[in-house]
């Protein structure tokens, strides 16, 4: 089996499509310091201050990211004695991939899934539930460990990792203007400056407004980021293996099985290589899956094993 035509043009593409995603967040930063000027009528240091703030917390969150979405989903290191056939996986995926080997954690949920996260190929790591290693044959983990090393070799990770940071940050910043205004910041300003809450009231109007969706704006790009990185990993992940229906049965029995993911959150559901919060999400497609429909991908594996 050849290796898909665009497998570096994509590595190229993630990388360009970081840079874009970093100038976006800069452009939506300055929009949301803007908006919480408008709204609490700061003077003009005061964008200054909040774009500061933002950029720090920015880059907490994306120092830490991966190691939150560890903690968060309870993952804990695997003992390569405990967990043999895991580690010679993904370490051969590995040297296939032309990438070091990912340090591998294990997630005690009876829950079959799994997710890759870092920052770059030398900071990989691959994730997944024991409820996965007890459910699944071995061709199918080895086509689940293979589209996770797809996501660390192809750069998603970085992207997953922006991403997660993006999110993270809109709804302190978000969570941060509905206290304050719930606290009577607001309301306070606009009493002792009526005339001036007068001249200014679309502006404030829309600052309110942009507020208000600013979660929404940064989670729909944190899916639609899911979503366009799934089936690249997938057809990655069958040249590695050389085995698509290894992956393509893996997730029709990680999509059929009844077991809750209580580790799983809004914020980090689509770093999983199945949507582990929505039996429904994992069937359609719509403006808020985490992930493409789940019959197009297993489609497209059992086209490329008939090809071959």
């Amino acid at each position: 089996m050849k290796a898909p035509l665009n497998l570096y043009q994509q590595i190229a593409a993630n990388k360009r499509k970081t840079v874009l995603i970093i100038a976006g967040f800069g452009i939506f930063a300055y929009l949301l310091a803007f908006a919480l000027a408008a709204v609490f009528d700061l003077p003009p240091i005061g964008i200054t201050l909040i774009l500061v703030g933002i950029v720090i917390l920015m880059l907490i969150q994306y120092s830490v990211a991966s190691s939150l979405v560890l903690g968060i989903s309870g993952a804990e290191p695997a003992r390569r004695e405990e967990y043999p056939f895991i580690y010679h996986t993904v370490e051969g995926l590995a040297i296939a991939a032309g990438i070091p080997a990912p340090r591998c954690y294990v997630i005690r949920s009876s829950a079959p899934n799994a997710f890759a996260t870092g920052r770059n190929p030398r900071e990989g790591v691959v994730a997944i539930t024991t409820g996965l290693i007890e459910k699944l044959t071995n061709e199918e983990i080895e086509g689940v460990l293979a589209h996770e090393i797809a996501h660390i070799q192809n750069y998603d990770i970085r992207l997953a990792t922006i991403a997660v940071a993006f999110v993270g940050i809109v709804a302190v910043i978000s969570e941060f203007a509905s206290r304050s205004l719930w606290f009577g910041g607001f309301r306070g300003r606009s009493r002792s400056n009526k005339e001036k809450r007068d001249g200014q009231g679309i502006l404030v109007l829309l600052g309110l407004v942009f507020l208000i969706l600013a979660p929404i704006f940064s989670r729909l790009l944190q899916l639609t980021l899911s979503r366009r990185r799934e089936f690249a990993a997938d057809t990655t992940a069958a040249w590695l293996t050389r085995n698509p229906l290894g992956l393509a049965n893996a997730l029709r029995k990680i999509a059929l099985d009844p077991s809750p993911l209580h580790q799983a959150t809004q914020s980090t559901a689509a770093l999983y290589i199945v949507n582990p919060l929505s039996k429904a999400g994992r069937a359609v497609s719509s403006a808020f899956s985490t992930h493409p429909p789940l019959g197009e991908r297993i489609k497209i594996l059992e086209q490329l094993a008939y090809k071959n």
